[in-house]
């Protein structure tokens, strides 16, 4: 008889390049030469303010980049965790659809693109965090590969959009356990 030990594993989330943190880097640095500037200029500031806020930004900055990096599903028994950035989710199995899930690209499925941010992270092609869909729907995203989505709708009517390697794989694995030799 397996445990739920033994059914434990990481699932390889599909990469983000790094060039995308230009996005956060470029505007942050931009804002401390602004700050640099205008406080150097400044009768009415003192240059020892730049030593509580350039540390300040550079802390912001680092906090920003470690959750960019900050990426992980596993399945442990019948549950599915997926973190992200600042975000943590966890699925039963029993509360997925999983005969509506589906791999899909969303440039060809507008309804499933995230649209409005509710409490996430986002940049250009990466997504974390909480969601509403185009249909106006909830859903917890990690995207990091738009073109490979692993659409898991959940019982309370709202959504997992994910980005593992192998999006197939995955849904394979989580129907394995759905079905009726697959339960401890």
């Amino acid at each position: 008889m397996s445990t739920a030990k033994e059914t434990a594993r990481d699932v390889a989330v599909a990469p983000a390049p790094v060039w995308r943190l230009l996005w956060l880097w470029v505007p942050m640095l931009g804002a401390a030469a602004l700050i640099a500037a205008t406080t150097l200029q400044s009768n009415q500031r003192t240059p020892h303010e730049l030593g509580l806020t350039l540390p300040f930004l550079a802390l912001v900055t680092a906090v920003l980049s470690w959750g960019f990096f900050r990426r992980r599903i596993h399945l442990q028994g019948d549950t599915l965790e997926v973190v992200s950035t600042f975000y943590r989710k966890r699925v039963a199995v029993q509360d997925m659809h999983l005969e509506r899930a589906r791999v899909v690209d969303l440039a060809e499925h507008g309804s499933l693109d995230p649209g409005i941010k509710t409490n996430g992270y986002a940049m250009p092609g990466f997504k974390s965090g909480h969601y509403r869909l185009r249909d106006r729907s909830k859903a917890f995203c990690l995207l990091t590969d738009r073109s490979r989505v692993l659409y898991l709708p959940l019982r309370d009517g709202s959504a997992l959009l994910i980005s593992p390697e192998q999006p197939r794989v995955l849904l394979d694995a989580l129907r394995a356990l759905a079905a009726p030799a697959g339960r401890h």
